[in-house]
């Protein structure tokens, strides 16, 4: 796990990368290097997890071909990667997936990606093409932003990073923005600068000198079912859960776990033991508000599996003062209200290991939001509907229309086409706001850019499921994990040079559940059927059918009451930055009546507190 950062110019190259480079420092504080060349210009940040002399350093260059890596991740097959090579006449001089990689590229090109199993972001300058290929995982668990400059290309692991190199505009992106403002994060491929772009997840892209051509290698699919029984499911499910568990505790570093107390994450410390991990480690965030207290959950867990528990609380009064560093370390506005716990909570575990476990994933793999066991309509009249996408200009007649006539067409649309309700349920709300405190020359730049956005992820979703259930998972895997959790992690763990693996997102094991049917996943209203049944192997069922907490926190309390003033001041501070594209006076009011408590705009003022803590780090030049 690391940091990379490269620059590749077709022509002599007299910059340097080393400011990007250090600002990546924590992501790999053991070892920096940067290899230069005539076109191009490599650089890492290790954090040594594999092999950890000398021969795991990076850039790795390859002595037969001449070519050159950077790489952050773990590919977790790369011992059975490696023995194919050695078969095919490869030497090594190293233990580590780095050098694997590098002859896997040199044996297969580009048709390499698809064989690794992993998480991963890396470049390969390919010395015989002067080509630059990149490429990152297929969940988008690590990150890779990238820019076309007058000069060049530039990419690195963190915008903040590359947002330092001067070649670089810092405009903002206005359609960002208004993303930011939807769905609180920025999705890719946008950043909140005009000029930097995100690889998506399950993308490779192949820069030469007339710029970069991306391909999409990986797609998530629920349209391929097979027949089985509940037994055998279950039995596969263990054996590939197992399995995808067992290749992740590869580790030359001490390694834990990360334990909520819920289903997803005590399953995996309960596998961990069975594959053979002794004295394990685990690590809780606790707070003394119990609302939002998962920590005793987590207690009873860790007394039930006999591991070695660390519970670490986040105290309210440290919210003022740590929110704005949070906001500086992921570099774009970014919402998400559990990013401040799981910053907490990481550093709290890299005082014990380098590596942790978790159970992200877990409500993606096997149909976990209470919203999956909302559909039983839409799910009864399916095989009725059919697979026809509903045309985007029903969509958008149906959104704008004020009448009462409209408001019951959207009910029933959300009824019967739950795929749609993040446009006539959760846009349609947001977009009140966005009417009321939008300077009127952002709405009309702006026009249905959201909308459309929206609207393509959900016909997408159509395509790649037949079922509401699948088609509401298929959208929260690609954007929700792939966009907000999977980036709240990677940024919050990374700060404090942790890694974090995420046994329930090994791609084989989704591609395997995809196969299945929503039954197997729901059923009797419960949601996550089958991973319960398979965690009833190892942990009592009040632990597994209590209530879902969620990771959340106080955020209206957090955004008015004592925190009134810390809203109002950041705010203040922001306006010369915020009024470019809101209307002010409306958008204090909106505030005020959050804060008075006259009506509730919870979501809304903590993305507004978010977006203005933000943009005093962008003008104060931190970001």
């Amino acid at each position: 796990m690391c940091g990379i950062a490269g620059y590749f110019q077709p022509g002599n190259y007299t910059g340097s990368i080393k400011p990007i480079l250090d600002l990546l420092t924590h992501r790999g504080p053991d070892f920096q290097h940067i290899l230069k060349d005539d076109h191009i210009e490599l650089g890492h940040t290790r954090l040594s997890i594999l092999d950890l002399s000398e021969s795991g350093n990076q850039p790795m260059t390859d002595n037969t071909t001449g070519n050159t890596i950077v790489f952050n991740g773990e590919i977790y097959n790369f011992k059975s990667l490696r023995e194919n090579l050695v078969h095919k006449g490869h030497t090594f001089t190293s233990s580590g997936d780095t050098e694997v990689l590098l002859k896997l590229y040199a044996e297969y090109g580009i048709k390499c990606i698809p064989m690794l199993r992993g998480m991963f972001a890396f470049a390969i300058w390919d010395r015989t093409k002067q080509q630059l290929i990149v490429a990152r995982d297929r969940f988008g668990k690590k990150p890779f932003f990238y820019a076309r400059t007058g000069r060049g290309f530039v990419f690195a692991s963190e915008i903040r990073a590359l947002a330092a190199h001067p070649d670089i505009s810092k405009d903002i992106d206005v359609q960002a923005v208004d993303l930011f403002m939807s769905t609180g994060c920025v999705p890719a491929p946008f950043s909140i600068y005009s000029n930097i772009r995100k690889l998506p997840a399950a993308h490779y892209g192949i820069v030469d000198a007339a710029g970069i051509s991306l391909q999409h290698y990986w797609s998530l699919d629920f349209t391929n079912k097979i027949e089985c029984t509940e037994t055998e499911a279950l039995e596969a499910l263990h054996t590939r859960l197992l399995e995808a568990t067992r290749i992740r505790l590869e580790s030359d570093v001490p390694l834990g776990a990360l334990l909520s107390g819920g289903v997803d994450s005590s399953l995996i410390v309960a596998l961990m033991a069975e594959c053979g991990s002794k004295s394990i480690d685990t690590f809780t965030i606790g707070f003394h508000e119990k609302k939002y207290d998962e920590s005793g959950h987590a207690a009873k867990v860790a007394r039930h599996l006999g591991v070695n528990h660390h519970v670490e609380y986040l105290d309210p009064a440290q919210f003022e003062n740590m929110l704005p560093a949070v906001v500086r370390q992921y570099g774009e506005p970014f919402s998400d209200d559990a990013a401040l716990a799981t910053m907490l909570l990481s550093e709290a575990t890299r005082k014990h290991v380098t590596v942790a476990l978790s159970g992200d994933g877990g409500d993606e793999l096997a149909c976990g939001y209470s919203a999956y066991t909302h559909v039983k309509l839409a799910s009864r009249l399916a095989p009725l509907i059919g697979n026809k996408v509903l045309p985007a200009a029903n969509i958008a007649s149906a959104f704008k229309s004020t009448s009462a006539l409209g408001a019951l067409r959207r009910q029933m649309i959300c009824k019967l086409h739950p795929e749609f309700k993040h446009i006539l349920r959760n846009e349609y709300k947001v977009a009140r706001y966005k009417n009321d405190v939008y300077r009127e020359e952002v709405r009309e730049k702006l026009g249905n850019f959201t909308l459309d956005w929206l609207y393509e992820l959900s016909r997408k979703a159509c395509l790649h499921a037949h079922t509401p259930e699948e088609r509401l998972l298929w959208m929260d895997t690609v954007h929700f994990l792939a966009d907000a959790l999977l980036v709240k992690v990677d940024i919050a763990s990374m700060a404090h040079s942790l890694e974090v693996r995420s046994p329930l997102l090994d791609h084989e094991l989704f591609e395997y559940m995809g196969t299945l049917s929503p039954e197997l996943k729901i059923k009797d209203g419960e949601s996550k059927y089958l991973l319960k049944k398979l965690a009833e192997r190892y942990l009592p069922k009040e632990i597994l059918y209590r209530r879902k907490q969620g990771f959340s926190m106080p955020v209206a309390k957090w955004t008015s009451g004592d925190s009134a003033e810390f809203t109002l001041d950041a705010v203040s501070q922001a306006t010369p930055f915020l009024r470019q594209f809101f209307n002010m006076e409306a958008l204090n009011n909106r505030i005020a009546e959050h804060i008075s408590g006259r009506k509730k705009h919870k979501n809304f003022v903590w993305n507004i507190l978010n977006l203005a803590l933000w943009a005093v780090e962008h003008e104060a030049g931190r970001v």
